[in-house]
Parts: structure tokens; C-alpha cells; sequence
């Protein structure tokens, strides 16, 4: 799990890379904005999986047949992923403004 993660950021890493570099032309940026706007959709939708889910994991050492599923107490983590929504929103804004104050110099 841990080298998925790192695999995960370097990715990220590699796609802010491509937006932000004085280098690339505007069908990269696009490309690379568009990536980076998919890759923090499906980190949103995780982290509301994750933060939203409130079923107890099943020890499959106590089975028992026709037991109803066990439910967590209400855990309260909607504050945690509206900030983590509003956090990644506007991790996305700063980056597209700065990919596109970059074409922008550049295109001069």
C-alpha cells in the first residue's frame, strides 16, 4: 500500500510538473490540467468512501451465520472531508491559474 502511495504522489508530482513547466505548449498543459483534474475527482470520491463509511470490518474468526452486519456509531467525519474537498478545489484553482499565467508570459 505504501508503494502505491508514493507512486501515486510522484505521479501527481509529475503531472504539476508537466502543467506548470516553462517548456510545455498549451495541448500539454491542457492535458496535463485535465489528468490532474480527474486524478483529484477520484481522490475526492476515496476520501468520501472512506470518511463515509460506517460499517464494522468482519473478523472472520466470529462468523456467524445470519448475524446482522454490525454499524459504527456516527464517526462525524464531515468536517474532515469538506475540508479535504475544499483543500484539493483549491489546490486544483492555484495550479491552473499558475499553468495559465505561465502560458500566458510565455506566449508574449
Amino acid at each position: 500500500m505504501v508503494i502505491g502511495i508514493i507512486i501515486g504522489i510522484v505521479l501527481f508530482g509529475a503531472v504539476v510538473y508537466m502543467a506548470l513547466d516553462k517548456k510545455s505548449d498549451f495541448k500539454t498543459r491542457l492535458v496535463s490540467i485535465g489528468a490532474l483534474a480527474v486524478m483529484i475527482l477520484s481522490l475526492i470520491i476515496c476520501f468520501a468512501i472512506v470518511l463515509t463509511d460506517n460499517r464494522v470490518p468482519v473478523d472472520p474468526s466470529n462468523v456467524i451465520v445470519g448475524a446482522p452486519p454490525e454499524v459504527k456509531e456516527d464517526n462525524h467525519n464531515m468536517t474532515a472531508l469538506i475540508f479535504t474537498i475544499l483543500f484539493f478545489i483549491v489546490l486544483f484553482v492555484v495550479i491552473v491559474f499558475l499553468a495559465l499565467k505561465e502560458h500566458k508570459k510565455h506566449a508574449k
